[in-house]
């Protein structure tokens, strides 16, 4: 196993994770359950410390990758940049929900004033991951490109 190998392994955490949440908090609203609103949270907390690794294998495997041939150190970079802003994103998630939990612990669930827009950040952030994934998956996929390039290739 190496850098690239783990990289790829647990990048799928936080962009299935993070959605799964959302989910989960909105059953939870929906519900007025304030278990299932503060298992959510902590579930926030706990994808925020999870994707460090993700992110921290993220420059390893970009060293690896670059040395293969055929691979755009241009489309690694790109991917690279979008990661930093979504890590960035989820951490702010993570130490927002982690304060929530704290703020809040005492009360009967908690407050509409500050749930909303916590759960905007969140489709944000999980929109940023799935633009992430998209990018790095195209350092090794060039079928991802669109339907376009492939037909174009399959009509030569």
């Amino acid at each position: 196993m190496n850098w690239a190998h783990i990289h790829l392994v647990l990048t799928h955490i936080p962009v299935i994770g993070i959605g799964a949440i959302i989910a989960f908090l909105l059953i939870g609203k929906i519900r007025g359950s304030r278990e299932i609103e503060w298992v959510g949270l902590q579930m926030f907390v706990a994808l925020a410390l999870l994707s460090i690794a993700v992110y921290l294998t993220g420059s390893p495997a970009s060293h690896q990758m670059r040395a293969l041939p055929g691979i755009s150190r241009e489309t690694i970079h790109r991917h690279s940049s979008v990661a930093d802003f979504a890590f960035g994103g989820l951490e702010v998630l993570g130490a927002l929900s982690l304060g929530a939990l704290i703020k809040f612990r005492s009360t009967a669930s908690v407050p509409a004033r500050f749930m909303s827009p916590l759960l905007a950040l969140a489709f944000a952030v999980l929109l940023m991951m799935i633009w992430t994934a998209n990018l790095g998956g195209r350092i090794r996929h060039p079928e991802i490109d669109g339907a376009r390039s492939v037909e174009r290739t399959s009509m030569l």
